[in-house]
């Protein structure tokens, strides 16, 4: 039995003696204490501790060690600093002041809540064992969650350490007074469900305040509680804010843009979606909502404005990322990025390389009664075939901070992408066969330079040149079953796009007085389009089909907007704008005005809170959205035997007004009403010829589409685990059209919306997450004389972050019922067709992203190419 206790006895000591001796390498050259502090404690294993106080921000140290004790490099980098060591236990170090060596009587410790998270900002307060009432001395945990008390007097106390949204925690603690080393005591704070639902935090920034009429979500309050990770799942904890689709929208506004510290993203959605997955939590200070967006911001409508913390000293080091994914539907395809960024301390420099290949099966089967001289013919036709995208994306941005703040941005975008597609289609007309076979291929080029300068001042000033060039050849050749091959019909056609459009604007906000700011300036827009399509029939000119067109567009917009507050309980925002548009066309030496107008835009959100459980706001926003340019040619395109889609010379830009109240409960139930009413609403659709058997589609305005709706947004949580939000929306719906070919039309119908998301936490060692999202739209939907089915869509995503957050594994399955594609139904004043499609929305994927050096990906401007496109 001594034997056994000997040996038990010399294990133990060993073991601790091996503790002492843990050895690293490590290498620092002029770094912060800190940041080496940090670096020794992720590698030995070791748990250190300091005060913020004794250990400063600009202390540095040098140190270059291979193989080494960790108390063998702490005496060689703390040496001349001041500052000492205390191996207190085999896992804990104590930084102390060398004038403090003996610790004596001295408290030290961390708070962290049920997920191991730091607790910043928790209060610990030390009184008499005897007599609560009786403070001694208190102290609030710094950033990390540590805390230190010193020069304690001997004695009996009980310690308590508390913080808003969890339990208070106490202690008893007896201080000898012979006692050389200090006390080490850590807290676990359990979450106050009752406390957390208030969701403001006292000594804090509340979770919600309203100012200047926005929405102010203060993301370290609202989420302190929560397992989160980037500022995309951040997003999704905003009240009104959801995920459909793969995409953010903000329920109750008619689209919606992201803007990261005020500026607009440079990225399709799903590279906005990478970027923002990309952000830590961390960096993220507020979020906030604008259902109408001031014009400063070079947007109109709805926006999400994520602000970013400013970092740190810059690393000086290159940081970078690679993602790679595989995507399974009917066909396999992918996508890959590079990305490299260098964050120096007065210049960044940003790279990146993506590829994509992206292909498409589609299917549709239409049936039609086509009544042409009385004679009601029947039309059946199933088509199907398949697309693909093969696109290449480069981009180099700079920026420099000069030394008095000013800074400057450029940066240089490329995208190249080759497409074709492939497809065939069986039409029986009234018992007549026609076999179609179509093809294209055809490749676009966008090239965009921008530069940006913010002074110190309030100004803002820059501007964007893009050059795009699309060139598409396409053939479609219709056989007739009952006829000679040599009555065959065939249709080719060769078409080009170049655009040359440049953006230049200027920006100043003046504070008026501490509560008052006003902000005004101008934009302003010049396109040059040339646009050709030479169509051949039957190897002969197909005049109908070709055309040369030259289109010259200015768009100047003048705006001012004054935010301010009124009270504690009462804020505003208001601005107009003033739009002067004008577009001609040139062809054939022919000169004509496609518009020449000026449109006027007002906006303003009003915000009253008149108790921190009741917030209202009331939002107006107006907006304008342009045709594409390819729309406004005399185009001919023919798809199958029977339908063939037409360009429009008319049409017009279409307005877009939004008005709504919003009440918050709680800082988190959502409940809005609202109006969005858009005149000279323009969209396709089809139309019957009542002259030949062909179903023709054309882009057309409206007199107007109206919705007026209510929402409701319902967060709520299941254990501690499972956070989910139910969303529904219902909405009165309203489309009118006095000028539809000769059959106008005024309809309306009720539509109801359904959305459940839910995102569960499997495991946090290791870190495994789900989510489950699926909606319901209700099969009332109208598009214009259209009756659109039921939609629905039910996805899941797995995903395991690794490799201390650099890594991710991440595996989809979107769209698993296969239901996001409505049935269309006209059934209207003579006209009758159904059509059933088929797209290829379910999907498979597998996605790896690897990042190194502390790689956040960079912010960047966006490309707007929505009106690019459409041969």
């Amino acid at each position: 039995m001594r034997k056994l206790y000997f040996t038990t006895l010399l294990l133990l000591f060993c073991l601790i003696l091996q503790g002492q001796n843990r050895q690293i390498s490590i290498s620092a050259k002029n770094k912060p204490v800190k940041d080496v502090l940090a670096e020794i404690q992720q590698n030995s294993g070791y748990r250190i501790l300091y005060n913020d106080e004794v250990v400063p921000d600009e202390l540095r140290v040098t140190v270059n060690a291979e193989n080494t004790a960790v108390k063998t490099i702490l005496d060689a980098m703390l040496k001349n600093t001041g500052l000492t060591y205390i191996m207190q236990t085999d896992e804990l170090i104590i930084i102390a002041k060398k004038e403090e060596r003996t610790m004596q009587n001295a408290l030290l410790g961390r708070i962290t809540n049920e997920a191991g998270e730091p607790v910043p900002f928790a209060n610990i307060v030390l009184v008499a064992a005897n007599n609560t009432a009786d403070f001694r001395q208190g102290a609030v945990s710094d950033i990390q969650g540590y805390y230190h008390l010193t020069n304690l007097k001997p004695g009996e106390y009980q310690l308590q350490v508390s913080f808003i949204g969890y339990k208070t925690e106490h202690s008893e603690l007896s201080l000898s007074p012979n006692s050389q080393e200090p006390v080490v005591r850590d807290f676990v704070l359990k979450t106050d469900t009752q406390i957390l639902e208030e969701l403001v935090v006292k000594g804090q920034q509340p979770a919600l305040k309203v100012e200047n009429g926005r929405l102010i979500y203060h993301i370290p309050s609202l989420l302190k509680n929560k397992s989160l990770t980037n500022a995309y799942d951040a997003l999704k904890e905003i009240p009104g804010v959801t995920e459909q689709d793969g995409r953010l929208t903000l329920i109750g506004a008619n689209g919606m843009t992201v803007l990261l510290n005020g500026k607009k993203s440079s990225m399709t959605d799903g590279q906005l979606t990478a970027l923002l997955k990309s952000v830590p939590v961390s960096r993220v200070e507020d979020i906030e909502i604008m259902y109408s967006a001031p014009p400063q911001y070079n947007i109109k409508g709805a926006a999400i404005n994520i602000i970013l913390k400013e970092e740190g000293e810059s690393p000086d080091k290159w940081q970078g990322e690679i993602a790679v994914e595989y995507a399974q539907k009917s066909d396999a395809g992918g996508n890959g990025k590079a990305s490299l960024f260098y964050p120096g301390k007065k210049t960044t420099v940003d790279l990146l390389y993506a590829y994509k290949h992206r292909p498409v099966f589609s299917k549709e089967e239409l049936s039609a009664t086509h009544t042409l001289e009385n004679q009601a013919h029947l039309i059946r036709q199933t088509s199907k075939g398949k697309n693909a995208h093969n696109e290449h994306t480069t981009r180099m941005g700079v920026s420099h901070t000069f030394d008095n703040k000013d800074r400057v941005d450029a940066s240089y975008t490329g995208i190249f992408d080759r497409y074709g597609s492939d497809r065939s289609a069986i039409t029986d007309i009234s018992s007549q066969r026609i076999d179609t076979q179509t093809g294209s291929d055809g490749t676009y080029t966008l090239h965009n330079i921008q530069g940006d300068y913010a002074a110190r001042f309030g100004l803002t000033a820059g501007g964007d040149y893009t050059y795009y060039h699309n060139q598409t050849d396409y053939h479609l050749l219709n056989i007739p079953q009952d006829v000679t091959a040599t009555e065959r019909e065939k249709i080719t056609s060769s078409s080009k796009q170049t655009i040359h459009r440049t953006f230049l604007y200027a920006h100043q906000k003046h504070s008026i007085t501490k509560r008052w700011q006003l902000n005004y300036g101008v934009n302003y827009s010049l396109a040059h389009t040339q646009n050709r399509s030479d169509g051949k029939k039957n190897d002969l000119e197909y005049e109908e089909a070709s055309f040369d067109t030259r289109q010259n567009e200015t768009i100047w917009n003048v705006f001012t907007s004054v935010s301010g507050v009124f009270s504690d309980k009462l804020s505003a925002e208001a601005s107009l704008s003033a739009e002067f548009y004008k577009a001609t066309n040139e062809s054939k030496e022919e000169k004509s005005t496609i518009w020449n107008d000026k449109a006027f835009f007002p906006s303003f959100n009003i915000s009253y809170t008149p108790a921190s459980r009741h917030i209202f706001q009331f939002s107006l926003s107006s907006d304008k959205n342009y045709p594409s340019y390819w729309s406004l040619n005399p185009s001919v395109y023919h798809f199958s035997a029977y339908g063939v889609i037409y360009g429009n010379l008319y049409l017009r830009p279409q307005r877009n007004y939004n008005a709504g109240i919003t009440y918050i409960y709680k800082q988190k139930y959502v409940f809005r009403v609202f109006m969005d009413y858009t005149p000279d609403y323009f969209i396709q659709l089809p139309y019957q010829s009542r002259e030949k058997l062909q179903q023709e589609f054309t882009e057309q305005n409206f007199d107007f589409k109206r919705q007026t709706g209510l929402l409701a947004v319902i967060p709520f949580t299941i254990g501690k685990r499972i956070s989910s939000r139910f969303v529904t929306n219902g909405l009165y719906w309203r489309e009118k059209d006095d000028t539809f070919f000769d059959i106008p039309f005024n309809r309306t119908t009720l539509l109801g919306y359904f959305q459940l998301n839910s995102d569960i936490d499997l495991s946090s060692k290791p870190d495994i997450k789900m989510n489950i999202s699926g909606y319901y739209s209700t099969p009332n939907a109208i598009q214009g004389i259209y009756d659109l089915g039921a939609s629905g869509d039910l996805s899941a995503g797995l995903t395991w972050t690794f490799d201390r957050e650099r890594a991710k594994l991440i595996l989809n399955a979107g769209d698993i019922l296969n239901t996001r594609t409505p049935s269309a139904k006209i059934d209207y004043m003579g006209q009758k067709s159904r059509l059933d499609a088929f797209q290829d929305n379910r999907q498979i994927s597998l996605s790896f992203i690897y990042r190194f050096g502390g790689f956040k990906e960079k912010e960047k401007k966006e490309i707007d190419t929505s009106r690019f496109g459409g041969l």
